[in-house]
């Protein structure tokens, strides 16, 4: 922004974008308010508060705000500052639903949780009467992280709880699919499309959002840009649908499933993940598109107009694609003859269904890999570090900051040969600018400091050192599930309140890649 425009300007354009957000959460409630109308739910009240809320208020102060902020440009410190409220917005925003159902439910479940004596049941919904955990699960679903608080009413067949109860209404299945579905191209990126009705522009939004070192535009306009990664990511979810259909799954359960499988998120309508549909042909659906969702959307979009050499001239798809084929071959190998991988196939995808699931922070589960052996743990926690490629809707490190990573450590020791030398650093035929290795390096430094300070921040919380470990890595990656007491089939409810809203911190902190939130903590910033 200009030094001519004033703090009110300043202020007004932030609440007129904040205002879009939320008619647009709003509208995206709709589909699960239509299902817990038609099963008449407990969260239909819940769901009919929050639409008409946002979207009254949210157009109401879009109204108000509109003309201040039309014309106003959106300069990088502008664009980072947008990108971290929307973010924190849009997961206390989406947390609504979640702790209006028990608390408008016609019989209240958080006044009845107080009656109830210790030995009873758990009450399906109880998890929400809590804000933090309300609040905790609309951040995790927003950022494709998948840690969860849900300790029961997740569904052990449509509709029921393992053990026969009527579960989880669809309504909050499908909300909690659908944050995730948001979340997994980002809510910035689709905003950006509709900003020119704003008479704002969103490039600063998009580079400040779009995962990875580097930044490369689809189209000349960013609006464009925007609508062309949608169309890729609909398209394709489309196809995995259909698929899903093929293979038996419900038109529900293959909706919520395609939504955080394409979004690498993980949130699932079963308390056994993905084991609870107990079908070989949907678990090899969801690896190809865990493996899809996982790599550059450019390359998808290239793919799509005939284009397909652009795959294996890219070197970060192969370092990809050779991860998980041996990581697979070597998880596969560690745990054949266990209980379930008796057979090479069998073997074979439950391996490659967990690297997968665990490389591109999925997070879903086939079995429960804790119970395998500390070789095959030791892989699976490896790859907590790899991520996805940069521009997939993955977590994590990602590749390309390995590659790079890896060829600045090869140029180093070319150096302590060749004092003389000159060796720049390619990717892809091309020489990688000083800047991007720059960032790289102080994103690399960064990622496991923060990481080492959110283990031993649980650890003093009372976690025991794996569960520390892991939960921070998980954290910080967007994976979700980890091992201890946040294993494949436990939850993050066992935390405390402040441990929840640190997990949720490192969430928001991996899903910007790191500086884009770091930067509003610097004194720097925040001077003229």
């Amino acid at each position: 922004m200009s030094a001519t425009v004033t703090l009110s300007q300043r202020l007004g354009s932030a609440i007129n974008l904040l205002a879009v957000l939320s008619v647009t959460l709003g509208c995206a409630m709709l589909p699960s308010l239509a299902c817990s109308y038609i099963d008449q739910s407990p969260d239909l009240m819940g769901f009919s508060v929050s639409v008409v809320l946002l979207i009254s208020m949210g157009s109401l102060f879009y109204l108000v705000t509109r003309r201040g902020a039309k014309g106003i440009h959106i300069g990088a410190r502008e664009g980072f500052l947008l990108v971290a409220i929307g973010w924190l917005a849009s997961g206390l925003i989406g947390a609504l639903p979640f702790y209006l159902y028990p608390h408008l439910a016609p019989v209240s479940l958080c006044t009845d949780l107080t009656l109830m004596g210790t030995n009873s049941p758990p009450l399906v919904g109880a998890d929400f009467c809590s804000f933090t955990h309300a609040a905790f699960e609309s951040i995790s679903g927003f950022t494709t992280t998948g840690a969860t608080i849900i300790t029961d009413g997740l569904w052990g067949e449509p509709g029921l709880t393992p053990d026969g109860r009527v579960g989880l209404p669809r309504g909050i299945l499908l909300w909690r699919a659908a944050t995730q579905y948001l979340g997994g191209m980002g809510l910035i990126v689709l905003g950006v499309a509709v900003f020119p009705l704003l008479g704002v522009g969103g490039m600063q939004l998009f580079r400040a959002e779009v995962p990875g070192p580097e930044t490369d535009k689809l189209a000349p306009r960013i609006g464009e840009t925007a609508k062309l990664l949608w169309r890729v990511y609909l398209l394709l979810s489309a196809v995995m649908f259909c698929l899903l259909l093929v293979g038996g799954v419900s038109i529900f359960e293959s909706i919520c499933h395609t939504f955080t499988t394409m979004a690498t998120a993980g949130f699932s309508t079963r308390a056994e993940s993905i084991a609870g549909f107990n079908s070989a042909y949907v678990e090899w659906v969801i690896i190809v598109f865990m493996v899809i969702a996982g790599t550059n959307f450019a390359l998808h979009f290239a793919a799509i107009r005939g284009r397909f050499k652009l795959y294996g001239k890219d070197p970060e798809w192969w370092a990809y694609i050779i991860t998980i084929f041996v990581a697979t071959i070597l998880v596969s190998t560690a745990i054949f003859g266990m209980p379930g991988t008796t057979s090479v196939e069998g073997a074979v995808r439950t391996g490659a269904f967990q690297v997968v699931s665990i490389m591109t922070t999925t997070g879903y589960a086939s079995t429960d890999y804790e119970q395998w052996n500390h070789l095959a743990l030791l892989g699976l926690m490896g790859l907590m570090f790899v991520g996805g490629m940069a521009g997939s809707t993955s977590g994590g490190f990602k590749v390309v900051r390995h590659l790079l990573i890896f060829r600045t450590w090869t140029r180093e020791l070319f150096y302590l040969v060749h004092p003389r030398g000159i060796r720049p650093i390619r990717l892809a035929h091309r020489v990688v600018p000083p800047p991007v290795i720059r960032a790289v390096t102080a994103f690399a430094g960064a990622y496991f400091t923060i990481l080492a300070l959110g283990t031993i921040f649980f650890v003093i919380d009372g976690q025991d050192l794996l569960t520390a470990f892991t939960c921070s890595t998980s954290s910080l990656g967007n994976i979700g599930p980890g091992l201890g007491a946040i294993g494949p089939y436990d939850n993050y409810a066992g935390l405390s309140m402040s441990a929840k809203w640190v997990s949720a911190f490192l969430m928001l902190l991996g899903r910007l890649e790191l500086f884009t939130l770091l930067v509003l903590f610097s004194p720097s910033f925040w001077r003229r």
